[in-house]
């Protein structure tokens, strides 16, 4: 009995000894251990990835397609919805030949193609490309602790275009994300290009960064919460044959839940941005905006875009070089529930944004082609250039998460102003919009909250 006890406390001596020796031996080895057991192993991260396996699997296995037909005022709408195979939040979608090309906000590509079979049902394919070196795995894994579940979700790509420039022989694909630098632990948000090498088979060259906000913001820029992301703007558009517009939210950084941004122009937070796709030279186009999460380009370049204000501020705006649009100290909008937006419950005391200076006029600084009074929560928009739709040509389409609807607008050009509104009910949050050149229209819409709530494609289709 004694002898079986000596052999085995020398067999843990030995065991230990050999530990030791190796932990001495290897500290980058244990340093990468230790990385994965505070990132991978993070009760949040555990949570997160079992979630998007069941979801991935349950879309994979499921394939979820199905068609639903609504009304409105001019045409019945056909709905075909397809179910995306991965359970992530933001990206974007883009028309690649006659395809459509899905970014999740983790940097996934797939292309989707229509079912030449089936009229209006779709084929998905999993592009395997470079991805978008963003580390946000090293954001996660550093400020998981602080941020909680919003740093997966609000962290990532944030918008994608493909265009032809007249100075590339390659249409360009160009993204924006959410970009962390972990030696100084601070992000910013900035702009991906990378050449369509073939665009048959979606083959891509690696990815550059040709503009970032230089400023690097801290999850402690602002308080409740910390790393508001959820207004990051980020949307992208093409200007002219050399440029871009890029737009770029606030942060949460109003002046009143931290410090001003919009309105300081050392920094690019607040602002719409035009990038020289050429030089990759760049300028404040526009400034005192909120989270500008839409951005649209019309043929006749005309710019409009939808934005994000506080309670009932959401707003509609036409978009000019050098003009000032007043967040944070002009807006239609009311607090968010006292000096909160998140918290949940109503504080009736105050109905007023702390800091404004117009008491809800707007003057002096640009007005908003039109601004919501009701809980809204605006996306991204469109000008329908296109028959395909009856009586739609040219009118303003814009996408919309809280009320999950599409807002129709028929929008006077030469005087700028709104002469109708159609509200068109689709009944899920909608994140994205594109206009296909064959007339038809392309919603992403926001993941769920349940497991197997993956984010979906909807192809908006005329019911003859």
């Amino acid at each position: 009995m004694k002898k079986r006890l000596y052999v085995v406390l020398l067999i843990w001596f030995v065991t230990l000894v050999v530990a030791i020796s190796w932990t001495y031996e290897n500290p980058e080895k244990i340093s990468k251990f230790k990385d994965f057991i505070k990132y991978n192993l993070s009760l949040g991260n555990v949570f997160t990835s079992a979630k998007k396996i069941v979801a991935n699997k349950n879309a994979s296995s499921n394939k979820k397609e199905e068609t639903i037909i609504i009304d409105s005022a001019y045409n019945f709408l056909e709905l075909n919805y397809l179910t995306l195979p991965v359970y992530s939040n933001y990206g974007g979608i883009a028309q690649i030949d006659n395809n459509i090309l899905y970014m999740s906000g983790d940097g996934d590509l797939f292309l989707i193609k229509e079912n030449k079979l089936k009229e209006n049902k779709f084929n998905i394919k999993k592009i395997n490309s470079p991805k978008i070196n963003n580390n946000k795995k090293s954001f996660i894994k550093n400020n998981e602790s602080i941020v909680g579940k919003n740093a997966e979700k609000y962290f990532g790509v944030k918008d994608i275009i493909i265009e032809k420039f007249s100075n590339f022989d390659k249409e360009l694909f160009i993204a924006s994300s959410l970009d962390y630098n972990e030696s100084k632990d601070c992000y910013t948000i900035g702009v991906y290009f990378s050449k369509i090498l073939d665009s048959r088979t979606v083959n891509i060259s690696d990815w550059n960064n040709i503009f970032s906000t230089k400023k690097c913001l801290s999850v402690e820029l602002t308080q409740n919460p910390k790393f508001a992301a959820a207004s990051a703007g980020g949307r992208l558009a093409k200007f002219d044959d050399e440029h871009i517009l890029f737009t770029i939210g606030d942060f949460y950084a109003d002046g009143v839940n931290g410090p001003s941004l919009s309105q300081d122009l050392s920094n690019f937070y607040g602002k719409i941005i035009k990038i020289n796709i050429k030089n990759f030279n760049y300028s404040i186009f526009s400034y005192g905006h909120r989270n500008p999460q839409g951005l649209y380009v019309d043929k006749s370049r005309n710019i409009f875009a939808t934005e994000h204000g506080p309670t009932g501020g959401d707003e509609l705006n036409r978009i000019l070089e050098n003009q000032n649009y007043g967040w944070p100290i002009a807006t239609f909008g009311t607090n968010y529930k006292s000096n909160d937006a998140y918290i949940k419950e109503a504080n009736d005391i105050k109905k007023d944004w702390p800091i404004d200076k117009t008491n809800n006029t707007h003057d002096k600084f640009f007005k908003p082609i039109f601004s919501w009074g009701n809980k809204l929560g605006i996306s991204n928009l469109i000008v329908y250039e296109n028959d395909y739709f009856n009586k739609w040509r040219n009118n303003l389409i814009v996408s919309t998460l809280v009320t999950k609807q599409l807002v129709r607008f028929v929008y006077d050009f030469d005087n700028n102003f709104v002469i109708y509104k159609e509200n068109i009910n689709i009944g899920s949050r909608i994140r994205d919009i594109l206009l296909l050149k064959n007339g038809k229209i392309i919603l992403l819409t926001d993941r769920g909250k349940k497991v197997g709530e993956n984010p979906k494609i909807i192809m908006v289709s005329r019911k003859d």
